[in-house]
C-alpha cells in the first residue's frame, strides 16, 4: 500500500494549474526521490481584464491610470422637458477625465450638439430642435476622490465627487408652423455630487454603482415635468460588466435611475456590449429601454473610449 510522506510543489507549476507530489515508503522518503510521483491537477482560476470598462452611464470609483476621453452618440425617442414632449432626436457629447494623483482625478463633460423633432405643449405644433448643447446637461468640471481603496479582490473601491455645471449656449426651437422661434436652455446652473463604488466579484464580473444628485438653481425650459425652474434630481445607477481577459467581446447589463421620487421618475435597462480594440480602446453599445412612463422610451448610444 503507497504511503505519502511529503509534498513538493512548484511555483511555476501551480501557476500552469499542475502540482507535483512526490510519495514513497518512509525509507525511501529518508534516503532521496526514489519512490513513485503523482500528479494532481488543480483547477486554474479565471484570468480577469485589467481594462477598466466604462458602462454608458456609471462611472468607476477607482482613480483612473490614464488619461482617459470618452466620445458618445445617442440616438433617444419621446423624451419630455419643460415645453415641448414626444421630442426624438439625437445628440453627441464628450467626457475627459484626468488622474491628479493616486486618490485625486478631474472629469469635464461637454455636451456638443443636440437635435430633433417634437411637439410644443402649448399648441400642439410640430417644432424642430436643434443647437449646442444637451438636455439636461450643461458643460460640467467634476472633481472625485477615492478615499476607500480597495486592497485585495473581493474588496469595494469607493469615492465621492463634487462638481458645477454651467450652460454655455442653448437649443433653437422653431415652430413649423409660425416659422417662431424659442430658445431652450439659454441659461441655468447645477450643483453636481454623489458617491461612487466599484467591487471585483467572482468569476470575473466587476460591480460598479453610482448614486448622486444635481441641483438645478437656475434653469431655462428643460424641467422634465413642466414644473419649476429650480429643481433636484437623483441619478442612480449599477453595472454588472463580464470581463474574462483576452475576450473579443464584453457583456454588460446596467439599470439608471433618474427621478425626484414624485413628479418624474425614469427607470432604464440597457444591456451592453464593449468591443476592446487594441490596448488603448474600447468601444461600447446599448440600447436603453424605459420601465416607466417618464424618461425616454428608448435611448441607443454608441461609445467610444480612449485611454493615452
Amino acid at each position: 500500500m503507497m504511503k505519502i510522506t511529503y509534498v513538493k510543489v512548484a511555483a511555476s507549476m501551480m501557476a500552469s494549474g499542475v502540482m507535483s507530489v512526490s510519495a514513497g515508503s518512509g525509507d525511501s522518503a529518508k534516503g532521496g526521490l526514489s519512490g513513485k510521483e503523482v500528479v494532481c491537477v488543480v483547477p486554474e482560476l479565471p484570468a480577469c481584464s485589467q481594462r477598466q470598462i466604462q458602462p454608458l452611464f456609471s462611472r468607476y470609483a477607482q482613480t483612473t491610470k490614464k488619461w482617459t476621453l470618452r466620445g458618445s452618440y445617442r440616438s433617444f425617442k419621446d423624451t419630455e422637458l419643460q415645453e415641448i414632449e414626444k421630442f426624438d432626436g439625437s445628440g453627441v457629447d464628450l467626457e475627459l477625465t484626468a488622474p491628479l494623483s493616486e486618490r485625486w482625478q478631474l472629469r469635464l463633460y461637454y455636451p456638443v450638439y443636440t437635435e430633433g423633432d417634437a411637439q410644443e405643449i402649448a399648441t400642439g405644433d410640430p417644432v424642430d430642435v436643434d443647437g449646442d448643447g444637451g438636455t439636461l446637461d450643461y458643460p460640467s468640471l467634476i472633481l472625485d476622490y477615492q478615499f476607500k481603496q480597495a486592497s485585495a479582490p473581493g474588496e469595494f473601491n469607493l469615492a465621492a465627487y463634487l462638481g458645477m455645471g454651467y450652460a454655455l449656449d442653448h437649443l433653437d426651437s422653431e415652430n413649423q408652423i409660425t416659422g417662431t422661434h424659442d430658445r431652450i436652455n439659454h441659461r441655468g446652473s447645477a450643483a453636481l455630487f454623489g458617491v461612487k463604488a466599484d467591487k471585483q466579484l467572482d468569476h470575473c464580473w466587476t460591480f460598479i454603482g453610482n448614486l448622486g444628485g444635481r441641483y438645478y438653481w437656475d434653469s431655462d425650459d428643460i424641467h422634465p415635468n413642466e414644473g419649476s425652474d429650480q429643481f433636484f434630481l437623483l441619478d442612480a445607477s449599477v453595472a454588472f460588466v463580464y470581463a474574462p481577459r483576452d475576450a473579443w467581446i464584453y457583456p454588460m447589463i446596467e439599470l439608471f435611475y433618474q427621478g425626484s421620487f414624485s413628479d418624474y421618475n425614469s427607470l432604464q435597462v440597457v444591456p451592453q456590449v464593449i468591443v476592446p480594440i487594441g490596448e488603448h480602446v474600447d468601444v461600447n453599445a446599448g440600447v436603453s429601454v424605459g420601465l416607466l412612463d417618464d424618461g425616454p422610451e428608448t435611448d441607443a448610444r454608441v461609445q467610444m473610449t480612449v485611454r493615452f
